[in-house]
């Protein structure tokens, strides 16, 4: 049995991944929970919690990341208005447009993973005790417009073809780098082994903030029989559109594509409407089509789900504002401030709801995200594929243990 670990995308909600695994593991090492796993992948936030690992913090360590302010804001740290570029400046009024320094993201990284300075990934197999791990971190190549991978090691088979990696740190910051709404230049790092330039996004923007799919691929292309994978993947936490969004979307919609000039106003509200949406697809992937696609990958036509969720364990909380019937009060506040939660929180309050959110997927109200589901005509939730709740799918999860890594 071949074991696969991947870790979303998803900012500051990364902590999630952290509080998952400390729920597992408890309070281990990094280089312990990493040696569980044959291949790990990792995309943007699930970048770093992978870095903080292979830095050998416990989950306890980890969560300074997320519970120190002074931290969180200098990975998110705000440009000045004179280091914005025109339009910027302007754009930002309306909320819309990069917020943050790339720049000072990179140093920050330096900083809190300093003894990880001029490491580079075909070194951190042996650097966590396990030669053969393979690590996987997902980038966007901004001059190719295409997904970029980083490892630490090569599957290709033509001579021709020099194997290209780089320092871990170069690419949790590329690997990080979100668009639009969010970092104002994209991360120009160097390969080691190559002495390319690339200018890197988030690895999102090439369909990978959940990488599952892709961490399935490598290891097919590793000649691992896909019969012999145990697929573990982490996500961030997801939101369904509520009935009143979708609403609200149509009447906007109606409103402008009927009066166009005539309403200035809502025209110029429904078109940042859409900037902002557009911005945020990185991180939606609606229905999450890579957990679904890998599953139907690895068990095709056996049907058997039941037998089959023990190897493959999907947690994430899905954040479903439509079904409060016996909700408390509390619990229907919590769900209104969460769902308007971008994946830039770093105020106290912010990271106090994302503890939050742990809490209540953990204790069952809020639902586990599956791997395909469905919503009736009154957009009742329908699950049709996965686990149902964070109790089920740790309970798979934990089964593992007794599975022999061969």
């Amino acid at each position: 049995m071949k074991r696969i670990l991947s870790l979303d995308g998803g900012g500051s909600w990364a902590l999630i991944q952290i509080l998952t695994l400390k729920e597992k593991y408890g309070n281990i090492s990094g280089h312990e929970i990493l040696r569980d796993y044959d291949i790990v992948i990792a995309n943007s936030g699930g970048s770093i919690v992978l870095t903080a690992l292979v830095a050998n913090w416990t989950p306890d360590e980890c969560l300074k990341l997320f519970d120190n302010e002074a931290l969180r804001t200098s990975i998110f740290s705000k440009n000045k208005l004179r280091k914005k570029y025109f339009p910027t400046g302007i754009t930002n009024l309306f909320n819309v447009g990069p917020k943050y320094s790339t720049s000072k993201k990179y140093l920050t990284f330096q900083k809190i993973f300093k003894i990880l300075k001029n490491k580079n990934l075909i070194d951190i197999p042996a650097y966590v005790g396990k030669k053969e791990l393979k690590i996987i971190i997902c980038t966007f190549d901004s001059l190719n417009k295409r997904a970029k991978f980083f490892k630490s090691y090569s599957t290709s088979k033509n001579e021709g073809v020099e194997f290209e990696s780089m320092d871990i740190i170069k690419a949790i910051h590329g690997s990080s780098n979100a668009p639009v709404n969010y970092f104002d230049f994209p991360a120009k790092v160097k390969a080691n082994t190559t002495n390319k330039f690339y200018y890197l996004w988030d690895g999102a923007l090439g369909g990978f903030n959940n990488p599952i799919a892709s961490g399935i691929i490598e290891a097919i292309k590793l000649g691992i029989p896909i019969e012999e994978l145990y697929i573990v993947s982490i996500g961030t936490g997801h939101k369904v559109p509520t009935m009143d969004e979708r609403k609200n979307y149509y009447k906007l919609y109606s409103i402008v594509k009927k009066s166009r000039k005539l309403n200035p106003i809502k025209g110029l509200k429904f078109f940042f409407t859409n900037v902002m949406d557009l911005s945020k697809t990185i991180l939606y992937e609606p229905p999450d089509w890579s957990n679904y696609v890998s599953y139907l990958f690895k068990y095709k036509t056996n049907t058997n789900h039941k037998e089959n969720l023990k190897s493959f364990i999907r947690l994430s909380p899905l954040i479903y504002c439509d079904d409060m019937k016996g909700k408390t009060t509390e619990f229907k506040e919590f769900i209104e401030k969460i769902a308007s939660l971008d994946m830039d929180a770093t105020s106290e309050s912010d990271i106090k709801l994302i503890r939050q959110c742990f809490e209540y997927w953990k204790d069952g109200q809020l639902y586990n995200q599956p791997i395909k589901s469905d919503f009736d005509k009154n957009h009742k939730f329908q699950l049709e594929i996965g686990h149902p709740n964070f109790k089920e799918a740790m309970e798979d999860w934990q089964s593992a243990l007794k599975l022999k890594i061969v």
